[in-house]
């Protein structure tokens, strides 16, 4: 049977098709945009690329039809978060699927600042409701978030935001990936929640120091107001919605909700291993199977 992987060309997404693929596994890429698709794969024998419009039904059931397992990589907040509880019931009435993996964030609960938290745990509970076979991965911030600073950091050698303080184990998105992949693949690590981290906890100050080291100049953190953090992200053209996501992002992060680690295989989690190092080229972190 077929694997299929919904939010194939995201950052996450794209990674897990490539390992699948690698390890000899049938791919279905359920995608909005097949050319998009084809540039970031080609055509890789075991690919196949499938153009799905997930709020039709019908196409959707088409599309999951012999499947086995899913991966599903998609937003929380607005349409992608509808859209993830539609593929989760779709899924639930197909017989041949077993698991069903998704992308999800670290602490993901009802309690938390963050939206995209909240949001999340929002799609779980949906999960729960219909019984499917279910389980996610919950990583730390990626230490690609950082480069979403790069335009400031190449104008002022500065990164404006709120959480001067507060800490979080940043850890590499393709170490996120390679967990994703050992729970589609290995049935022992079915029917729960994955927390990942990196190997220490950080504040955004802590990390553009490792920054600084890294481009021989110094990069800082400038702590605003949240109004004026308001004003800087929609004067730069972020949608209000985004805006306020981020907004909450850091306050989660000055709450100290992800200041914690995590380690694997002692409890089903993979291992911190993304690098301490957060430069701007992002090194791959080193492999989470064991040796």
């Amino acid at each position: 049977m077929t694997i299929a992987v919904i939010g194939a060309t995201g950052r996450v997404g794209s990674e897990i098709v490539r390992g699948l693929l690698a390890r000899g596994e049938a791919v279905t890429a359920l995608v909005r945009d097949p050319g998009k698709a084809r540039r970031a794969f080609g055509e890789p024998g075991g690919l196949h690329i499938r153009c799905t419009r997930l709020a039709e039904p019908r196409d959707l059931t088409e599309a999951l039809d012999g499947i086995r397992t899913m991966f599903i990589a998609m937003g929380s907040i607005g349409i992608e978060g509808v859209l993830q509880r539609v593929a989760i019931n779709a899924a639930a009435q197909i017989p041949s699927i077993e698991q069903i993996t998704r992308l999800s964030v670290l602490n993901s609960s009802p309690g938390s600042l963050g939206i995209n938290q909240r949001a999340h745990y929002s799609i779980d509970q949906f999960a729960s409701s219909t019984a499917v076979p279910y389980s996610t991965i919950r990583p730390a911030i990626f230490s690609a978030s950082l480069l979403a600073a790069a335009r400031e950091v190449r104008a002022s050698r500065t990164w404006t935001g709120l959480a001067g303080s507060g800490r979080m184990a940043l850890m590499n998105h393709r170490d996120a990936a390679e967990a994703g992949l050992r729970v589609l693949t290995e049935p022992a690590l079915w029917g729960a929640h994955h927390d990942l981290t990196g190997p220490a906890p950080m504040s955004w100050p802590e990390a553009l120091e490792l920054l600084s080291a890294e481009l021989d100049d110094i990069v800082t953190f400038r702590v605003v107001a949240e109004r004026q953090f308001l004003e800087r992200l929609t004067g730069a053209g972020v949608p209000a919605g985004e805006a306020e996501l981020l907004i909450t992002h850091e306050w989660a992060i000055l709450a100290s909700e992800n200041d914690y680690n995590r380690h694997f295989p002692t409890d089903h989690r993979p291992p911190a291993t993304s690098s301490l190092r957060v430069p701007s080229r992002l090194p791959r972190g080193n492999p989470l199977m064991p040796a």
